[in-house]
């Protein structure tokens, strides 16, 4: 596997850019691609290694492993490894092929109104379904047992749908 540093990286829109320690072109990288356990996210001056695959836009980083200590603002300026550019407006992503994470992030596609219906409709059986539930369990009728559960599993599943596509 090839290795480089994290020159930048944005946590919000999950992409970012790897320099090659060969001196290769620099690489793209999306959070998908990284494996980590828990949050998938790289810091600036962080080294990595991964493979490369090419895609339309580009070659891409793939399978990226963090393997070790960040390196520090310093560190960077002596490998030659600058900041990325801010670019002077606000570009689209697709604008800049090479760093499609830079300008505003897209807005996030709303769901169709037939799905929000039904996302509203289930919030709306959750918290009757949790209060029956637990107000009969605990008078010790049972059979009552899997409608708690399943308002507690409707919150969870709410819980896991983005608002801002609401």
């Amino acid at each position: 596997m090839a290795e480089g540093t994290v020159t930048a990286y944005d946590a919000e829109a999950g992409w970012g850019v790897i320099v090659p320690d060969d001196g290769g072109p620099r690489l793209r990288v999306h959070q998908v691609e990284i494996l980590t356990h828990g949050y998938q996210v790289l810091e600036r001056g962080e080294r990595v290694a991964y493979a490369v695959e090419q895609d339309d836009d580009g070659p891409l980083a793939t399978a990226v492993t963090p393997l070790g200590p960040i390196l520090t603002e310093d560190e960077l300026a002596r490998l030659g490894l600058v900041p990325e550019p801010q670019p002077a407006s606000s570009p689209s992503a697709g604008d800049d092929p090479a760093l499609p994470f830079l300008g505003e992030p897209a807005e996030p596609a709303k769901f169709p109104t037939p799905v929000r219906a039904v996302i509203a409709l289930v919030g709306l059986a959750a918290l009757p379904s949790m209060v029956i539930g637990m107000i009969q369990v605990a008078n010790g009728h049972e059979e009552w047992l899997p409608l708690l559960i399943s308002g507690v599993i409707m919150l969870l599943v709410l819980e896991r749908i983005p608002h801002e596509r609401w």
